[in-house]
C-alpha cells in the first residue's frame, strides 16, 4: 500500500497526537494544523480509512483508530500529485482530485534499462541541455515516432526520431532543417542502442 507524502504527514501527525495525548484530534484541529479546510481534512481522512490505515468509528468524538505504525525503514512514498494543468494562453487549473504521479513508471523494467547524462549544450538545440540525464530503455526495434539513441557509420552518437519509410525506416533530425534525402539516415546503417523514454532536467539548485 502507498500513500502520498500529503498522507505520510497526517498518519504522522495523528500517531503523535495519540502518544502524546492518549487521544486523536478533532477534524478542526487536523484542518488548522495543515492549514486547510475540514472538508478537505475529511477527504483525506476518509482516503486513508479506504486504504486501511485507520477506521472512524461513527458518532465517537476523537475515536479516531490508527492502524499505521511510523517505522525507520519505511521509505517515503515517491509519487506526486499531478495538481494542476498549464493549458495554452498560460492559463493554470488546479484539480480538485489530483491523479498520482509515478516516477517510476518512467523507468524501464528490462534489466539494462540505464540512464545516460547530457554533457555540453551540443544537444540543446534538440531539447536536451546541459546536464539532463536520458531514461534508455534498451530495445532495437523502437516504434515510427520514439526517439532512439543511435551510434552513426562515423562514430557520432546522436538522437533522432524514427519515421516509417516506404522502403526502408529512417532516422531524421529533431531541429534544424526540414528532413530530406540529405539529413536522414537509413535505420539499417546505425546501431540502434535504444529508445529515450524520458528526460530529467533539474533547474537551479
Amino acid at each position: 500500500m502507498y500513500f502520498t507524502a500529503r498522507q505520510l504527514e497526517m498518519l504522522a501527525h495523528l500517531h503523535a497526537a495519540l502518544q502524546e495525548h492518549g487521544k486523536a484530534p478533532t477534524l478542526a484541529e487536523i484542518a488548522a494544523h495543515f492549514r486547510f479546510s475540514k472538508v478537505t481534512a475529511l477527504q483525506h481522512l476518509r482516503a486513508l480509512e479506504k486504504k486501511g490505515a485507520l477506521t472512524r468509528p461513527r458518532y465517537q468524538h476523537r475515536s479516531i483508530e490508527l492502524h499505521w505504525q511510523p517505522s525507520p525503514e519505511r521509505q517515503r512514498d515517491r509519487r506526486l500529485p499531478i495538481a494542476g494543468r498549464l493549458g495554452p494562453g498560460g492559463r493554470l487549473d488546479y484539480v480538485a482530485r489530483p491523479a498520482d504521479f509515478d516516477p517510476q513508471e518512467l523507468i524501464p523494467t528490462e534489466r539494462h534499462g540505464h540512464v545516460i547524462k547530457v554533457v555540453g549544450s551540443h544537444l540543446a538545440a534538440d531539447g536536451f541541455p546541459d546536464g539532463a540525464l536520458l531514461i534508455i530503455e534498451p530495445r532495437s526495434k523502437p516504434h515510427p515516432g520514439e526517439l532512439v539513441l543511435a551510434t552513426l557509420n562515423d562514430g557520432t552518437t546522436v538522437i533522432r526520431r524514427l519515421e516509417r519509410g516506404a522502403i526502408d525506416d529512417a532516422l531524421v533530425p529533431l531541429s534544424g532543417a526540414a528532413p530530406d534525402r540529405s539529413n536522414l539516415v537509413p535505420a539499417r546503417r546505425a546501431k540502434l542502442l535504444g529508445v529515450v523514454k524520458a528526460q530529467v532536467v533539474r533547474f537551479g539548485e
